[in-house]
């Protein structure tokens, strides 16, 4: 079923995926080999899951993991080749759902970039990086072009004139073409470099702008990227053999992981940066040419020294003053809470445990009356406006306060009891 799915879904329609479906089947025919899908079964890919989160050996490397995105893209390409063959009625189900019930669902994904490339490592790269790769990483930089389609560019695509670059749908992820500005004169000087040839003359139209003296094209960069990392960082690259760049001893592998920087993060790093310079996320989604603004937002990193001046901004002078209010007392006016009708001597404690709850409710509220507006601010009030209430239905506070002790879990009779 997988060359099935190959060749009649993903050739067939020209899928960005083809370029790569040979590696994303390689797993699934190593877990289900030639069995046909109408005979695996939900059990069978809750194991292929199972397995899949397993440790393992990865370039020499032990206990390693598969990410959550790795994990769920291969469990969603195992779908779709359910879900497509139950569309040309190969099958009659998929193992995925029962009915309206979804039996196997994806994995959380916490898998935001969150990576930022400050102007000190910029310049440590753009030193350390050879002629060729140091032309593609300011390219990347101020154009937020993906790594395919600075590749597949053309002289015949760019407009020095007009300072303009093309971007042919053929090339885009999309499939749509768009047109990305040459915005600084760095950039502009590389593309003229990149024209000539050994002999200084211009190259044909037609030449791939990322290629030597000779118009031959750069395939493959990861080698030169890792390398570039890795001295940019004060690493010394060792070998184990002759070989790429998994070729690189396991302490080197180890230390290119922890600086953690990937080539896509020069795109979001141009992102990034437009958003500093408070351009629209509107604008951003059309120069990165993505479809919908909810991915944008994903490339949008700001250094968290811009948040806390964003944060700051909250700052407009006010103090928090400890000092408890001044009070007078007053032994003919009645304590907070107490019963109108009521003596001094109905309301004594009847333990001393009350005393030192007294004591501390007194102390919360010299805190609290700090936060307080200033009694002396509120808006006055007319005598009218405390007139002593006559209803016989008038509740006591005394009520209240025993519906408070006894913690009563349905209040709503006891307050209806008392409201006419």
């Amino acid at each position: 079923m997988g060359t099935i799915y190959k060749e009649r879904h993903v050739e067939a329609k020209g899928l960005a995926l083809a370029k790569s479906i040979d590696y994303c089947l390689k797993p699934l025919l190593q877990a289900f080999g030639d069995r046909p899908l109408a005979e695996i079964r939900t059990a069978d890919v809750e194991d292929y899951l199972a397995d899949l989160r397993k440790p393992r050996t990865v370039n020499g490397l032990p206990n390693r993991r598969l990410t959550t995105a790795s994990i769920n893209r291969s469990m969603q390409l195992l779908r779709h080749m359910f879900n497509w063959a139950v569309g040309r009625e190969y099958l009659d189900k998929t193992p995925f759902r029962r009915g309206t019930e979804t039996l196997i669902r994806k994995a959380h994904e916490d898998n935001k970039r969150r990576r930022r490339i400050s102007e000190d490592e910029e310049a440590r790269l753009l030193t350390i990086a050879p002629p060729h790769l140091r032309a593609m990483i300011i390219a990347a930089l101020d154009t937020g072009m993906r790594q395919g389609e600075m590749l597949a560019l053309r002289f015949a695509d760019i407009d020095l004139d007009r300072k303009v670059i093309l971007l042919r749908g053929s090339t885009t992820k999309s499939k749509k073409t768009r047109a990305v500005p040459i915005p600084t004169a760095r950039l502009e000087a590389v593309l003229r470099w990149l024209r000539l040839d050994a002999a200084d003359e211009e190259k044909p139209v037609d030449t791939l702008v990322f290629s030597d003296e000779v118009g031959d094209p750069y395939r493959v960069i990861r080698k030169s990227w890792v390398l570039t990392v890795l001295r940019a960082h004060g690493v010394t690259p060792h070998w184990r053999k002759e070989g790429g760049w998994k070729h690189l001893t396991r302490e080197c592998q180890a230390e290119f992981q922890k600086i953690n920087l990937h080539w896509h993060d020069l795109r979001h790093e141009y992102a990034s940066r437009l958003v500093e310079r408070h351009v629209p996320l509107a604008q951003v989604r059309d120069l990165l040419g993505h479809a919908s603004i909810i991915t944008t937002e994903r490339y949008d990193t700001q250094t968290f020294e811009n948040l806390q001046q964003a944060a700051a901004r909250l700052e407009d002078g006010k103090k928090f003053d400890t000092t408890p209010r001044s009070t007078t007392s007053n032994a003919t006016t009645p304590a907070a809470g107490m019963p109108r009708n009521t003596k001094p001597s109905d309301t004594t404690p009847r333990d001393t445990g009350t005393h030192e709850k007294t004591a501390r409710n007194s102390a919360r509220a010299h805190v609290l009356s700090s936060f307080s507006q200033d009694p002396a601010a509120a808006p006055s009030e007319s005598p009218a406006d405390h007139q002593p209430t006559t209803d016989a239905n008038c509740f006591e506070d005394r009520d209240l306060e025993s519906w408070y002790r006894y913690g009563d879990s349905n209040p709503g009779p006891v307050a209806e009891n008392h409201v006419s």
